[in-house]
């Protein structure tokens, strides 16, 4: 695969960070049901809603190819220093070390620049995941408790 690099995102990556959004979002269980083009409208969505110098998305490349995504929204007020993160990575990709750099760089990167906390949820059915973010020191918090209708 090569060396992975980072980078911040910008403007021009925001169809590749609607792909990954999407990509997230396919891992939901409540979202099943719901058809490609509603999944990807709604990624398409979500990106455009972010606002610049209050959420922040990298991009991780290899061999001059995007192969994953993470991203910070501010929690709470403007200029937050809490963030709820998602992370995404490409099909091919996965389990090749990309989402450990990733997370690695934007904690580093929240350290460096006055972060306070981060915050993520993931489904319990989700177990690489789980394990990722438990190594970096994600603990739970909060149980969610759901009933559908």
């Amino acid at each position: 695969m090569g060396r992975v690099e980072i980078e911040a995102a910008n403007p021009n990556d925001h169809a590749f960070l609607a792909e990954m959004v999407a990509l997230s979002f396919r891992s939901l269980p409540h979202l099943a049901s719901k058809s490609n083009l509603e999944i990807e409208t709604m990624a398409r969505l979500e990106v455009a809603g972010w606002e610049p110098g209050r959420d922040l998305a990298f991009i991780a490349q290899a061999n001059h190819q995007r192969v994953g995504a993470i991203w910070l929204r501010a929690d709470g007020e403007l200029s937050a220093q809490h963030f709820v993160l998602s992370l995404a990575v490409a099909q091919a990709f996965q389990h090749r070390g990309v989402g450990t750099k990733l997370i690695e760089y934007v904690l580093d990167y929240c350290k460096r620049n006055g972060g306070v906390s981060m915050g993520l949820k993931v489904y319990p059915g989700n177990l690489p995941a789980m394990r990722l973010y438990r190594r970096f020191g994600f603990e739970d918090v909060t149980l969610e408790l759901r009933k559908k209708l």
